[in-house]
């Protein structure tokens, strides 16, 4: 092997990991904007639970009611 085609193969090997690197941090961004979709979707989630319970707690809500309408 002539050392022109040694290092024509070395080079296609980095070439081939920077390809397999970028790849890999392109699905570990993807998965990382998932994982924080999701985490926003539990914290609306809370909250709306939250302000449910609130609501139920609120000794006003359901005590009068208008019959004469």
């Amino acid at each position: 092997m002539s050392m022109t085609s040694s290092l024509a193969t070395q080079f296609s090997a980095i070439q081939a990991a920077q390809t397999q690197q970028a790849v890999g941090v392109a699905v570990a961004r993807k998965t990382l904007d998932a994982a924080e979709q999701q985490g926003q979707a539990v914290v609306s989630l809370l909250e709306g639970a939250v302000q449910m319970q609130q609501q139920s707690l609120n000794p006003n809500v359901g005590r009068g009611l208008d019959v004469t309408g």
